[in-house]
């Protein structure tokens, strides 16, 4: 995408989008919409832990098949997720950003969703 000039205060380039677009990418959308720079996430209803894997769709062909029914694939032995990784199968990354989310929704009860 086109930008300005780099920023001196920021060093990114300036927004010069003028219209929406959405690119479809892995599954889901990315949306360039002019005036947004970032995504206040904390106005979005939270995911539950529990489901919080689901939104990991290189992790779905490995449920059901770790050592332990209750496994969160976090770092517990026998996890399919982390075997994948291990192989080179997922992405580092993409169990990082996992387990980061997975950490600040953990904690979190059904009564402080709504």
């Amino acid at each position: 995408m086109q930008t300005g000039e780099i920023s001196d205060k920021l060093g990114r380039g300036r927004h010069t989008t003028r219209t929406v677009e959405l690119f479809k990418k892995h599954g889901g959308y990315i949306a360039d919409t002019p005036g947004f720079s970032t995504l206040d996430i904390e106005r979005f209803e939270l995911i539950r832990k529990d489901e919080l894997k689901f939104a990991f769709p290189e992790f779905e062909p490995y449920f059901g098949t770790c050592r332990f029914n209750s496994c969160n694939h976090l770092c517990e032995k026998g996890c399919s997720v982390i075997e994948a990784v291990e192989n080179g199968v997922i992405p580092k990354s993409r169990h990082d950003s996992y387990v980061r989310m997975y950490n600040e929704v953990k904690d979190i009860k059904d009564w402080q969703m709504t």
